[in-house]
């Protein structure tokens, strides 16, 4: 479903998602943190964690990857992959299911983020996940069903439309036709399929919809010193690949996933100051596929033409070409499979022991964790035979074709290779903290000084990172209205090699104003209102180590002696780094807590975040002087800022009816200062004052209709132009389409501008319905799935949007053509990023729609129920966007984009 006018989006946006942070405005807080809770989280049926953060927290932009295991694009105020953090430690959304998750967190400023010193420049996500309560017991068991149905998929054409489109392709490439009118009457009527297939891939090669399960059974409660919370998590997922094919005798190369989950939290008071907590977390996976990844099968079911053969032919063997020499199911169901085993174990031990009896206020915390992740992996490859059948003539006495049939490859035994364990990683981390906490009237303070040592380290060289780190903070407040926090991290990290430990201070301020006597008249309407304003530093030690070391390499080799035998020789790699530094941002907020006549809760933040000394990836370029590529350099700067706004309204209107509605909306203005780019001819080609991501290419200006045109136009450098070829601007006036010719084109094309969440809900009776949408702005797609939208390139296939949504040029369509002629060739110059393949990246999206029902007490009672609740939920249901085909999100040509459905139910005792 598409959208022809998205400025709808915009207005969405501006209706009063509920953010479930702004019922959680906390007096003290000073700095700019938003939340999410378990409740609205537990609203999302996904298989995989990231994807239920859709929409939900202001300033962190969602973006969808399509892929049989690809995790969403989290941006963070403009900032990709901010660090995200479970219980306070480095680890992986993949393996927390909803029903673990307590809340999750998004610490966005610089008083927020200063505590993580060299991780904190992207900001942070922190997922707390779900402990006992005392003197209660609670057993939970939910079990989900769901079915994902394949969309936006590209419709390719048929085999009689691709011999048409081919043979106009040829015509236009001035090359020879490929089909005559017998073949393409065969090609038409189906009577030589061995010869002349119309093969559909897609349908042969995928099912209509994939199986997934869920159960999850979780154990919570606690007694007057113990308290635990115990989750068991079984998930399956079946994938798209069709059974009638993968099923072979020997093993089954299907898309299969099985997780089995075991999580364990404990607090133990094991004195009445002594507080001791414990979680266990152990996970068990189990991932099959075809021994061929996803990325390399499934492009095949769009490449290869349906013409080309079939996917059996009449003797029973495979169908090949020497051309198209991979058949697509060939390559799915016989050439083997691939297992991988991933097991992980997490682990965390905190002690908390009051010291009051020291001095009042006073406390300690010692903390330490270990996690280890280990993967095992298993192949099983064979070979397999195909049959190739080619006319050898065009018609024979009697109407038949004359075929030449050959067999290539071999149909081989499955061999399995056992590899063990092939990855490995491990983090250990240790804390001591000391706390001071204390109120002297209308005074009260705070501090903390923590210890910190971190280690990462997986299998390989130069895969080992460790970090220390004395932090201090410290607190104080006036009256509870008018509070000040100071933050200072002083961090070391092995990724430097000297001077390897930086400080990064923080300041951060609040005026609770709904506290002050002259607020008193207002106390009926506003409930609460604070102002904020905070800087902090944070930075960045994502980098590679030996960049301050030069090294040899392997170069070109030299003739010697008179039989002129070639030697390799060395070469100077590129030259080493001096004064690596660490990337480090300054970061600026502003904002405002407001909640008006207990319902209505609304927060403000403006935001400016300075990164100074960003790592600039140079090594590329080479030196006209030197002769050698240029080494990195500390020389980036870039600016992001903006503001983010979200409003939530929740009321109960009576005891049997409630409802809520709410938005939140984001803008993240990114702009380049400096990249070392260095001179540019023109000013059209810095990238200097853009966008992050701003896409480069040049300005489309029409189609050479002949000849003439051809010769009177300025000469295009990239491949051999003829009629029907895209025309581009000559911006410097040389009379020459090359690269500096190309200008700032579209908007980024990695990071929207805007991005938003739109919910509402009711409850009636205990029926109730949830609805999530979800929506970007301000970016641009480029239209460059092979096949799709750059049809018969290079033996390549072609779909019916090329053929049937737009106008190609040909002689008859010149003069309203807006798509280039057909070509089977390379031509470079058609497929250059330009404006003929920018599009409006601009979506809205229904993500989650959740439909329950509580069952009455009364029903429930007999069977010592507390509650249950039965359910049905859909995710990502529908798109406005302006893609024709594939995920506006991510126009790969990889595992399809899923519309899903599940059906569960949720009993508590």
């Amino acid at each position: 479903m598409k959208l022809k006018y998205i400025s709808i989006l915009c207005a969405a946006m501006l209706l009063p998602v509920r953010v479930v942070a702004q019922n959680m405005l906390d007096e003290r807080e000073t700095s700019a943190v938003s939340a999410v809770t378990e409740d609205e989280l537990e609203k999302n049926s996904a298989v995989n964690s990231y994807n239920m953060l859709y929409g939900l927290l202001p300033g962190l932009s969602v973006m969808q990857r399509v892929g049989y295991d690809a995790n969403p694009n989290l941006i963070l105020r403009g900032s990709e992959a901010p660090l995200i953090l479970v219980d306070g430690y480095e680890r992986s959304l993949e393996y927390i299911a909803a029903s673990e998750i307590a809340s999750v967190k998004v610490l966005k400023d610089g008083a927020a983020t200063a505590i993580y010193g060299p991780r904190g420049s992207k900001g942070v996500v922190l997922v707390t996940t779900k402990r006992g309560n005392y003197e209660s017991k609670e057993i939970s068991i939910n079990y989900t069903h769901g079915m994902d149905f394949p969309i936006n998929q590209p419709e390719m054409a048929d085999g009689y439309t691709y011999a048409l489109a081919r043979n106009e392709a040829l015509y236009y490439d001035g090359l020879p036709l490929q089909y005559n009118q017998p073949m393409l009457d065969a090609l038409r009527d189906g009577n030589y399929p061995d010869l002349f297939a119309n093969t559909d891939w897609l349908d042969e090669g995928l099912r209509k919809h994939t199986v997934n399960n869920q159960l999850d059974i979780i154990f919570r409660g606690g007694g007057k010193k113990l308290r635990y919370f115990t989750a068991l998590t079984y998930k399956n997922d079946f994938g798209i690949l069709n059974d009638k094919y993968t099923k072979q005798e020997r093993y089954n190369s299907q898309l299969r996933k099985y997780d089995l989950n075991l999580r364990m939290n404990l607090d133990i008071d094991l004195t009445p100051t002594t507080l001791v907590q414990w979680t266990m977390f152990g996970s068990i996976k189990e991932r099959t596929r075809t021994k061929e990844y996803t990325s390399t099968v499934f492009p095949l079911f769009y490449n290869t033409p349906a013409a080309v053969y079939p996917v059996k032919t009449s003797s029973g063997k495979w169908g090949g070409d020497l051309i198209w020499n991979q058949n697509p199911i060939a390559t799915m169901a016989d050439k083997g499979y691939f297992k991988a085993n991933p097991r992980a174990l997490q682990a965390d031990l905190r002690i908390r022991q009051d010291l009051s009896a020291l001095t009042k206020g006073l406390s300690a915390e010692l903390a330490i964790a270990y996690d280890n992740y280990a993967v095992y992996k298993e192949e099983g490859a064979k070979t397999y035979m195909y049959e190739v059948n080619t006319p050898t003539a065009n018609i024979v006495t009697g109407g038949d074709f004359e075929t030449a049939t050959r067999t290539y490859g071999t149909d081989g035994a499955l061999s399995v290779n056992c590899w063990g364990m092939t990855e490995q990683y491990v983090n250990a981390h240790a804390e001591g903290k000391i706390n001071y906490e204390r109120a002297f009237g209308k005074h009260a303070v705070n501090a903390a000084g923590i210890y910190r040592q971190e280690y990462w380290s997986s299998l390989g060289r130069n895969n080992t990172t460790k970090r220390l780190s004395f932090i201090g903070q410290a607190g104080y407040s006036f009256a509870n209205k008018y509070m000040l926090d100071a933050v200072i991290s002083y961090v070391g990290t092995s990724r430097l090699p000297k001077d390897r430990y930086r400080a990064y201070p923080a300041l951060s301020a609040a005026w609770l104003i709904s506290k002050e006597n002259f607020m008193e008249s207002a106390v009926d309407v506003i409930d609460f209102l604070k102002l904020r304003a905070s800087w902090g530093q944070a930075g960045n030690d994502n980098i590679a180590y030996e960049l301050d070391r030069a090294y040899w390499t392997s170069g070109s080799g030299y003739n010697y002696t008179d039989g002129c035998i070639g030697q390799e020789g060395l070469r100077e790699d590129t030259p080493a780094m001096y004064d690596l530094t660490l990337e480090r941002v300054n970061k600026y907020n502003v904002g405002l807590d407001l909640r008006l006549f207990k319902k209505l809760t609304f927060t403000a933040d403006a935001y400016l975040h300075q990164y100074n000394d960003a790592l600039i990836g140079v090594g590329n370029l080479y030196s006209s002087v030197y002769g050698i590529s240029v080494p990195q350099s500390n020389i980036g700067k870039y600016k992001r800022q903006g503001f983010e706004l979200s409003a939530e309204w929740n009321d109960q209107v009576n005891k049997h009816f409630s409802y809520y509605v709410g938005a939140n909306i984001s803008r993240a203005k990114t702009k380049v200062q400096e990249n070392g780019e260095g001179f540019k001819d023109y000013p059209w080609m810095s990238a200097k004052g853009l966008p992050i991501g701003q896409i480069f290419g040049y300005e489309a200006i029409g189609y050479f209709n002949d000849q003439a045109d051809i010769d009177n136009s300025p000469e295009q450098t990239f491949s051999a132009v003829r009629p029907g070829d895209v025309k581009y601007k000559d911006l410097n006036g040389d009379n020459i389409i090359d690269n500096r010719d190309i200008k700032a084109i579209g908007h980024s094309g990695s990071i929207p501008e805007w991005y938003g969440g739109l919910s509402l809900g009711f409850e009636y009776k205990g029926f109730g319905v949830d609805l999530l949408f979800q929506g970007a702005a301000g970016w641009t797609r480029q239209l460059n799935a092979s096949s799709v939208y750059r049809p018969l390139r290079n033996n390549t296939n072609l779909s019916t949007w090329y053929l049937e949504k737009k106008v190609r040029w040909t002689e008859q369509t010149k003069d309203i053509a807006n798509m280039p002629r057909l070509s089977t060739l390379d031509n470079a110059n058609n497929y250059q990023t330009s404006t003929q393949w920018l599009e409006n990246g601009n979506f809205l999206k229904l993500r989650n729609a959740n439909i329950y029902y509580n069952l009455p007490k009364k029903w429930i009672a007999p069977m010592r129920m507390e509650s249950c609740k039965i359910y049905v939920r859909g995710n990502n249901l529908f798109s406005l966007d302006h893609i024709s085909y594939l995920n506006c999100e991510d126009m790969s040509l990889n595992y399809p984009d899923m519309f899903s459905l599940y059906a569960g139910i949720n009993i508590k005792f």
